[in-house]
């Protein structure tokens, strides 16, 4: 009798052990909101030298936390357009430690506190091959973090949301729907040769932002892309 209690007695022990992790990992704001762990080597955010980000950009996928002028530089960049208007279309609202808006206090497992959080923005690269042209899709979205634990702020709109510039040009749209931890997108259009491209206009609201981009010259067509809907991870 006494082994058979015992033997319940630790099967309950692992049953808990194995719960509570999970349980931790799923655990939610007061407004629902789901908190998972950012990809990140420490709590607090250190921005990475120019240096560092131009290692990391020569990688087909990669994930990298920006400061709000290193996002401006980098959505410049690929762009085209000026400094001055990136930020008078993305105005820079959170340049220190803020309250969490409608959250207050968070219960993680058994801890429960009032908690702050530092915004930053973070670039995704993906890229899909259209015949031998590597296509490498830019996304700047806005992510906040709190010690270790992060979410994309899924309201605001992306800063970018882009096919880097190559020697083909991007004819379609891009479609971007964000979630707490990443966003599903969807690219539709066709790349054109000897050609230039220019962004007619973001549009949406919510979490979901439809960008879209025409060309100066359809006549030397290259290739299609229809990439339907995939999904990209900002956040583990």
């Amino acid at each position: 009798m006494m082994k058979k209690v015992s033997f319940v007695f630790l099967l309950a022990i692992l049953i808990v052990s194995v719960l509570t992790p999970i349980k931790l990992a799923n655990a939610q704001g007061n407004d629902g909101r789901t908190f998972v762990p950012l990809k990140i080597s420490s709590e607090k955010f250190v921005p990475l030298a120019d240096e560092e980000l131009e290692e990391i950009r020569k990688n087909d996928e990669y994930t990298v936390e920006l400061t709000y002028d290193q996002a401006v530089e980098r959505t410049s960049e690929i762009t085209g357009d000026s400094i001055k208007d990136i930020k008078k279309e993305n105005p820079n609202t959170c340049t220190k430690d803020v309250k969490k808006v409608g959250i207050g206090a968070r219960t993680l497992g058994q801890a429960t506190a009032t908690a702050t959080a530092t915004c930053t923005w973070t670039e995704t690269s993906t890229t899909h091959t259209v015949k031998s042209h590597k296509a490498k899709l830019i996304v700047i979205v806005r992510a906040c973090r709190d010690g270790s634990f992060g979410w994309i702020e899924k309201s605001k709109k992306p800063m970018l949301q882009e096919f880097k510039a190559s020697s083909k040009s991007f004819k379609g749209t891009v479609k971007v729907d964000l979630e707490s931890s990443g966003y599903f997108y969807v690219a539709n259009g066709n790349f054109y040769n000897n050609t230039s491209v220019s962004h007619s206009g973001t549009t949406g609201s919510n979490t979901v932002f439809t960008a879209t981009y025409t060309v100066t010259s359809t006549s030397d067509h290259y290739g299609a892309l229809y990439t339907g809907v995939k999904w990209k991870q900002v956040t583990n």
